[in-house]
């Protein structure tokens, strides 16, 4: 193989020489002393002949060829190479020629035509611009064979990356007037192949779905048009070979082989099947763990803090995060390019492993200059304040790393474009730049819907958001809900560095009406003002201070108090939060955690104490599988045996918390006579509780990335209720779809109650309404 690709250069290389000899040599009677002596003349001029489109200088700057120097064979033939590898032009020549006693250095060519237009024929799936898009070749570019060879191969792989693997491209190229040609890609696209069937071979320790559920390439199935399951990729496929191979390797089974995978074309050439073979191997324990090199640390205490123990399964995944915290340890004490080794020893005649970790410390290092690139918008200094490294600090991996996290936190820039780079100082092997490059992302919404939501019935909906007002990193944001029974209207901002410094300032001013209830309808008008302070990291203390006037009408349960229930509220709220999520919008993983107090009656004519908690934990399951879970908990005590207001008291039920229950269908119930018609009855009515829990669990998933669109499975519980009535937990569970649009997110969902107090009411839920649950 290797003498015959020896061969095929050996062979371009002198059809290249012979073609640039005739060149050289076709006009014999201009060099007829060549042989005779080695220089052939001085060059008095260079000229060009046959440019027609292509300027002289970007010819004459390519050659080595000078006026004053002499010519000589060896200098032609390079300066005739440099010409051709230029690819404008289809033959070139040299002359010499003699005008007004001087001699010339003649180049003649003949350029090559212009694509004057490129057209696609047979493209009935995909759209034209799309494949422009994959295109080197342009239009109005000269010819150039090999790019349009390129282009086939791009065009190929772009048919396949979309379904289409059978589909085939060619190309045409038709001369028109002017020297000018029409480039023509040809596509014979079929029909989109299907995968039908995988099967696995020789698979004992994990079932075929275990396998399934890790690749991206799947079966076709009956939400397929919505999520592109059953295309097959060529390109996806071979990922999925490594992924399977990888999940083996997580589980302990160190030599797996997963062999080339059968691929079978139905005749109908609609359906693949597929068919892959492993040979598990055996499964692996650790047996001992050795550190050798320069090691700097004690190593039983490095053996406490591996996640990878003596005796355990083996894993590819904990060792690389075990190799990264003992890369991180190292650098963390400056030694910016400490390389940490491993190496696995199998244990003859057993099922074991042993795990050597081998230390290269190199120099201590410090930063030096912090460049950040790609922030249009962003302000430096947005950026900055994130960073735990500063320019002149001694090298710190964990500190690096952590900075990634924070402006990554931000939600300002593109998922995966926040790339940190260590760049060598020339001259300096002690001192690193840091390179911050990110991509913008839009920040900013403006929406305005209708629809309808089974809470609120039908609704107009208008907002403006901006998360990155005017590069600052601030929160502005207006709200105006209108529908049948809520009316909604609130504009907050908020600045998260007040005057460049720690603290965070913001404030608010609202209006709602609401009359869901079934008591009575309400409304309040007021505004709130907030303050922060960073107290530990990524810790923060917020004072807020509220005032609000509510107004009920329309009462139904005739024992509310009404002259209690209206008037003005004036509230202190302090608040302790830690905010460890990886995303401040759409969280993968990382918690939040929040404990506040609220006393009623700083000023005001209502007094009441609310204590709270809310936790939140996210985590990335497997791919972009994310389980998202809610703990929250709240309770209200009295002030000088005042009466706490019914729309201050806790109720559950409805698209927010229990979705297998209605709106207020859980708390404590009074029911009362009243009269309607003419007829005396008994109505039932919430009446609040002084106390509530409540958890919601999520699995979330993507159903049609592209579209914004999302699959959820959920469970809820929780009551409301006096905490020394809390003898009963409500549960339920459901399944919904989210899509993230313009309008923000819609939720679609169906809750079924598991233990309701009546029988009767163990009929689904449908819920639709907007924007996240937490």
């Amino acid at each position: 193989m290797l003498r015959r690709e020896k061969l095929s250069k050996i062979l371009k290389y002198l059809t290249l020489t012979l073609t640039l000899a005739v060149g050289v040599f076709s006009n014999s009677s201009a060099f007829d002393d060549i042989g005779k002596r080695k220089n052939l003349f001085k060059i008095d001029e260079i000229v060009f002949k046959g440019l027609k489109k292509v300027e002289r200088e970007a010819v004459l700057g390519k050659i080595n060829s000078k006026v004053g120097m002499m010519l000589d064979s060896h200098l032609l033939k390079k300066d005739l190479e440099r010409i051709y590898r230029l690819k404008y032009f289809e033959s070139v020549e040299a002359l010499r020629e003699k005008s007004k006693g001087k001699n010339q250095l003649v180049f003649v060519v003949k350029e090559k035509p212009v694509i004057s237009k490129i057209l696609i024929e047979g493209n009935d799936e995909v759209d034209r611009d799309d494949l422009v898009a994959v295109l080197k070749t342009k239009e109005f570019s000269i010819v150039d064979v090999n790019t349009i060879k390129q282009d086939v191969e791009a065009l190929q792989k772009y048919y396949e990356e979309k379904g289409f693997y059978l589909a085939s491209v060619d190309y045409d190229i038709n001369k028109v007037e002017n020297d000018n040609v029409e480039l023509t890609f040809e596509v014979k696209e079929f029909d989109k192949v299907r995968v039908k069937k995988i099967t696995f071979l020789g698979i004992k320790a994990f079932s075929e779905d275990q396998l399934k559920g890790i690749m991206e390439t799947r079966e076709e199935e009956l939400f397929s048009f919505m999520n592109n399951a059953g295309n097959f990729k060529e390109f996806n496929f071979q990922i999925d070979i490594e992924r399977v191979k990888q999940f083996y390797r997580n589980k302990g089974f160190l030599q797996v082989n997963v062999g080339a995978p059968d691929i079978t074309v139905s005749e109908d050439k609609r359906w693949v099947f597929i068919t892959l073979k492993v040979n598990e191997g055996p499964k692996f324990t650790v047996n001992d763990i050795y550190f050798n090199g320069e090691v700097l640390f004690d190593e039983g205490k490095l053996l406490e803090e591996l996640r990878m123990k003596s005796g355990s399964t083996y894993s590819e995944e904990i060792l690389r995060a075990d190799i990264q915290m003992l890369t991180e340890k190292y650098q963390d004490e400056g030694y910016a390019f400490a390389n940490v080794l491993r190496t696995l020893d199998v244990v003859p005649g057993e099922n074991k492993v042993n795990v050597e970790f081998s230390f290269e410390k190199g120099k201590i290092a410090h930063f030096g200059n912090i460049v950040i690139k790609g922030n249009t918008r962003s302000r430096d200094k947005v950026i900055r304040r994130e960073l735990k490294i500063e320019e002149g600090m001694k090298f710190s991996g964990s500190k690096l790393r952590e900075s990634k996290e924070n402006v990554n936190r931000l939600g300002f820039f593109e998922p995966g474009s926040v790339i940190f780079n260590t760049v060598s100082v020339k001259g300096r092997d002690d001192l690193l730049d840091v390179e911050i490059s990110v991509k913008e992302k839009n920040t900013g919404q403006i929406s305005l819907g209708a629809g309808y939501s089974t809470a609120t019935k039908g609704f107009i909906q208008a907002s403006v958001t901006q998360n990155n007002f005017r590069g600052l990193g601030q929160s502005l944001s207006f709200t105006l809900n209108l529908s049948n029974t809520q009316q909604t209207f609130s504009l907050s901002f908020t600045e998260p560095y007040l005057f460049d410094s720690k603290w965070t300032a913001g404030g608010e001013i609202f209006s709602t009406k609401n009359e869901q209830l079934t008591s009575y309808d309400y409304k309040k008008v007021g505004f709130a003002a907030r303050i922060g302070y960073p107290v530990f990291e990524y810790t923060r203390l917020f004072l807020t201070y509220k005032l609000e006037e509510t107004t009920l009408s329309n009462i139904e349960d005739e024992t509310i108090n009404e002259e209690a229930e209206n008037g003005i509220t004036s509230s202190v709220r302090t608040a302790l939060v830690k905010d460890k999520r990886d995303h401040r919008f759409e969280p993968t993983k990382g918690y939040y955690l929040s404990f506040a107090t609220e006393y009623a009656g700083v000023g005001g004519e209502k007094k009441w104490w609310k204590n709270e908690a809310d936790a939140r934990w996210f985590k990335r399951v497997y791919g972009d599988l994310i389980f998202r879970s809610r703990l929250y908990t709240a309770k209200l005590e009295t002030v000088n045996s005042e009466l706490i207001p019914r729309n201050e008291r806790f109720s559950l039920g409805g698209s927010r918390n229990l979705r297998g229950f209605t709106i207020e269908d859980i708390g404590p119930k009074k029911t009362i006579q009243v009269t309607e018609d003419g007829k005396t009855k008994d109505k039932t009515f919430n009446d609040g509780a002084q106390f509530t829990a409540y958890t919601t669990l999520e699995l979330e998933h993507p159903l049609a990335r592209e579209a914004g669109l999302k699959w959820v499975l959920f469970f809820d519980a929780g009551n409301a209720v006096d905490i020394d009535n809390f003898n009963k937990v409500y549960m339920d569970y459901g399944f919904g779809f989210r899509w993230f649009s313009p309008l923000g997110v819609l939720r679609f969902e169906f809750g079924f109650p598991i233990n309701p107090d009546d029988e009767g009411e163990k009929g689904s839920q449908f819920h639709f309404d907007i924007g996240q649950l937490f």
